[in-house]
């Protein structure tokens, strides 16, 4: 009888608006989520359940792309010396193009500003060299 009732509660919750079953499938998978049990999700508030459920969708495409970035890297070599062999002069696409996610421009646009300010700091000559030493990985990449 429960178990009749725990299937049928299954297939309900899989085919309502809200699917539940699948939110807290995605909920456990997050960080945040995994030592949370299912009495106390049902006790959280939705709005909270779906921040957490995209802000960990936001994560995995970080990963995803932080995993592919050396596939990219070298798709852009080998387009080049193909480019180079056949001839053609258009440019090279551009490495977020062979990226499974694109870009974030926020994070992208920090990361130019940040190197901009070392670059600054490194020319008015401020930072102690083991500072100095410490950054010349970070700015010549």
């Amino acid at each position: 009888m429960v178990n009749q009732r725990i299937a049928f509660l299954r297939e309900y919750l899989a085919t309502s608006e809200i699917d539940l079953l699948m939110l807290y499938t995605e909920f456990r998978a997050s960080p945040a989520g995994q030592d949370i049990g299912m009495y106390q999700f049902s006790r959280m508030p939705l709005k909270l359940v779906y921040e957490i459920v995209r802000l960990a969708g936001d994560r995995d495409k970080k990963w995803a792309n932080i995993y592919s970035i050396s596939i990219a890297r070298l798709s852009g070599i080998v387009i080049s010396v193909a480019k180079g062999f056949s001839g053609d002069k258009s440019p090279i696409p551009e490495l977020d193009q062979f990226l499974p996610y694109p870009l974030d421009q926020e994070s992208n646009e920090f990361i130019a500003e940040t190197k901009l300010v070392y670059k600054g700091l490194l020319a008015k000559q401020v930072l102690p060299l083991h500072v100095i030493a410490a950054l010349n990985k970070v700015i010549t990449v």
